[in-house]
């Protein structure tokens, strides 16, 4: 009779330390599955706050840069720069203008949205589009232009693009492009350090566009769409 006794007891004896075991086994998995998550969650915090402060970085060299063309700018041209200060550097609010609108109403109503022949017309001539221009902006490429439209007043404009080149390095804008028109000398410059884009017509009187670089780049749009 003692032998099943003892036989039960050294059974459950082994069952507590097959258990014991087994929970020892799970604690220190967990332990090393907690263990291995801990740096890997480390690692990717760290990495997350060296790109933030490389960005915020980033953008203080950028605006360091832009503050100094601007200082440029001002020092280079002070009449234009007197008559733009103040003026907002916030861009307007964007217009949807992939759906044509009838600028015609019908009687009695407002104006409704048409059809275009060319769904695609817009997407094909993306290549077209211009950056907006904020108010300080549009206010200094106008003082430019009415600085080239004050220089040919009461003056015969230049025929040729080597007198509109000379002509357009003598007011400041050395980098613009001049080619020949059949109404005047066509030409195409960024206003020095900060831009926007001139274009136009050294004309009697001259016709002068200012606006944003194209989409692409740069104040000439590249040639043909897709």
């Amino acid at each position: 009779m003692k032998r099943p006794a003892l036989a039960v007891a050294a059974a459950v004896l082994a069952a507590g330390t097959l258990l014991t075991g087994c929970g020892s086994t799970h604690a220190s998995g967990g332990a090393d599955s907690a263990g291995a998550s801990k740096p890997g969650v480390s690692n990717a915090s760290a990495s997350n706050a060296s790109a933030s402060a490389a960005a915020k970085e980033a953008q203080q060299r950028y605006e360091q840069q832009r503050q100094q063309a601007l200082a440029d700018h001002d020092r280079a041209f002070p009449a234009v720069a007197k008559t733009c200060a103040g003026k907002s550097t916030a861009l307007p609010s964007p217009v949807d203008s992939s759906t044509p609108v009838d600028p015609t109403p019908p009687l009695g109503g407002d104006s409704h949205v048409v059809q275009p022949e060319n769904p695609k017309y817009n997407e094909n001539h993306a290549y077209l589009q211009t950056a907006p221009l904020n108010p300080a902006q549009q206010c200094r490429g106008d003082a430019h232009a009415a600085r080239i439209t004050a220089e040919l007043a009461g003056r015969t404009p230049p025929n040729d693009p080597e007198q509109a080149k000379a002509l357009l390095t003598r007011l400041g804008y050395p980098d613009a492009t001049v080619t020949p028109g059949t109404s005047g000398v066509q030409f195409t410059f960024s206003v020095p350090q900060v831009g926007p884009c001139l274009t136009g017509t050294l004309s009697t009187p001259p016709h002068i566009e200012v606006h944003g670089p194209y989409l692409e780049g740069g104040c000439i749009p590249s040639k043909g769409g897709h």
